[in-house]
């Protein structure tokens, strides 16, 4: 579950920040196999970065295979098996020397906005469920009193 988590939270904002770094993502069905995942590091002494870096695209068939590390590159794996997604992104944040960016002032006033707005859509669809099931109970009451003939009744009065 941790590299299923790593997968839906960390790694796309690792994406995010990261825009020029390649990342592959292959997923699979087979759970007979260890979840891993790859981090290719360039040396430090190795000089400026290549041009151009293929990046193959994601794959949910584990059909898109990664390259094999340049000569400069060295490979740091991770074994994700039975580890919770936190300690997953600890380690790659240790192997990798990356620094955390915190949140701006704006970035955490637009998220308290947001958790503001999921709240208030939390008590609007609360109450729109109970008029509706008000609405249903009118509704049915109504069709019951018509099958019993009350409305009959009242007109013939």
């Amino acid at each position: 579950m941790g590299a299923r988590k790593f997968w839906l939270e960390n790694l796309p904002r690792l994406k995010y920040h990261n825009p020029s770094i390649p990342m592959i993502v292959n997923r699979h069905t087979q759970n007979s196999q260890q979840p891993t995942l790859s981090i290719y590091l360039r040396k430090p002494d190795a000089g400026a970065a290549p041009t151009t870096r293929s990046q193959p695209a994601s794959s949910r068939d584990n059909l898109s295979k990664a390259t094999a590390p340049d000569a400069d590159e060295r490979v740091v794996t991770i074994d994700m098996t039975k580890k919770h997604s936190s300690h997953i992104l600890e380690f790659v944040l240790a192997e990798t020397k990356a620094t955390v960016i915190h949140p701006t002032t704006d970035e955490i006033r637009e998220l308290q906005e947001l958790e503001a707005m999921r709240k208030q859509a939390d008590v609007d669809r609360d109450r729109v469920k109970r008029l509706r099931e008000e609405k249903k109970r009118e509704d049915e009451m109504l069709k019951r009193a018509r099958a019993a003939g009350g409305v009959a009744e009242e007109e013939e009065a």
